[in-house]
């Protein structure tokens, strides 16, 4: 790894079972040496760090030597020794704080290192209302003394110069999977047959499960054929089971529960149709740049329906690969699951229109190195 720009990714934990858009960039990056920092560590074996990275615990477990060590150093240094230390111990020379939260935790870190930070900012951070009202002050400073913000889209880029950011600090970094682990195949509905919608994520109101289940049971009754699985759970799990019954949707809606990434890869691949009606939750919460989900469906070849929400109509391409109807659109989403469901010859060619969207705008690989080449410019940059 020598002669790799060493670059610390700071994160709350590594790694929480939906932030796979990170996990993609740690992997992918062939110039950079990713130096992980978490509060909390978790899944470290689904999500491994390539060779010669390095993973550390900050602050490290009560107890410990490096806990020992770092009471030392709070002695005599005050500040946050342990994570000074770990930047310094590998010859950091730019820290990625991954969450507007998480970079307001390490600005000051930044500052007296004299270490430049870039801020990916991801949905809730810059959306739900009580972060915003936490926040209000702190994201003054961080913009004011960041050194680059990252959006996934141009949604995301309005939101953070309503809030305050210079626009000439952001840096449009999509998010991004690999292609090629990604089995391909086209789709085709076979005679009356059922048709399988997939949906998977956190069971939380900007996920838009609620409205899925009432289009779901207003478009049964124009084709009954129609059935969903839902993979994932969450806070609403309680609150969806019992509107599956009071909908009489007991025998078209599977729950799958919350399930290893090979149990998501399985049902991408039985799977007729994606489905991910994404909304403004009333807390304010919102999908940062769009879910991952949409470009891995695509990856597999998915027809996919969606909602004109953040990003999405930027990760996908309406009418070629997906159908979007407006947020919180009942009877929109109900008359395009009928419509789709019943034109299985368009299903091919929104499947090639996908994976070739894919391909072209999303592939990690291309992606990787373009933040690389940003670490390098901020890098050596002139000191203020």
């Amino acid at each position: 790894m020598r002669g790799l720009l060493p670059v610390a990714h700071v994160v709350e934990r590594y790694l929480g079972l939906t932030e796979t858009f990170i996990h993609e960039y740690l992997a992918a990056f062939r110039g950079v040496r990713p130096v992980v920092i978490a509060r909390c560590l978790e899944n470290l074996d689904l999500f491994p760090l390539p060779p010669g990275a390095e993973l550390h615990q900050s602050p490290p477990p009560r107890g410990t030597a490096a806990w020992a060590a770092a009471a030392v150093r709070r002695r005599l240094r005050g500040g946050e020794p342990h994570l000074e230390g770990i930047l310094a111990d590998a010859g950091v020379t730019v820290v990625h704080a991954h969450y507007g939260p998480t970079a307001c935790e390490v600005l000051h870190v930044c500052a007296r290192a004299d270490l430049p930070l870039v801020t990916s900012f991801y949905g809730y951070d810059a959306s739900m209302t009580g972060v915003l009202h936490e926040f209000e002050e702190r994201y003054r400073s961080l913009f004011a003394r960041g050194a680059a913000f990252l959006v996934e889209g141009s949604a995301m880029k309005r939101k953070l110069v309503a809030l305050g950011c210079p626009p000439d600090k952001l840096h449009l970094q999509r998010i991004a999977i690999d292609p090629p682990r990604y089995p391909f195949r086209l789709r085709a509905r076979s005679g009356q047959g059922t048709v399988t919608f997939l949906q998977c994520g956190r069971m939380v109101p900007k996920k838009g499960y609620d409205l899925a289940l009432r289009a779901l049971a207003e478009a049964r009754r124009r084709d009954p054929g129609l059935q969903l699985r839902i993979l994932g759970d969450g806070p609403e799990r309680e609150s969806l089971t019992a509107l599956i019954s009071e909908l009489a949707l007991d025998g078209a809606v599977t729950l799958l529960g919350r399930g290893p990434r090979t149990l998501f890869l399985e049902e991408l691949a039985r799977a007729d149709l994606y489905l991910q009606p994404s909304r403004v939750a009333p807390d304010g919460d919102s999908e940062g740049g769009a879910p991952t989900t949409l470009l891995e469906a695509q990856a597999c070849g998915l027809p996919v329906l969606s909602s004109r929400h953040a990003d999405i109509p930027e990760i996908v391409r309406e009418g070629e690969s997906a159908l979007l109807v407006d947020e919180e659109d009942v009877a929109g989403l109900a008359e395009a699951m009928v419509t789709l469901a019943r034109s299985p010859e368009r299903w091919p060619g929104m499947g090639r229109a996908g994976r070739a969207h894919i391909e072209a705008h999303h592939d990690v690989r291309k992606l990787a190195s373009a933040l690389e080449a940003l670490y390098g410019t901020l890098s050596v940059r002139t000191p203020a």
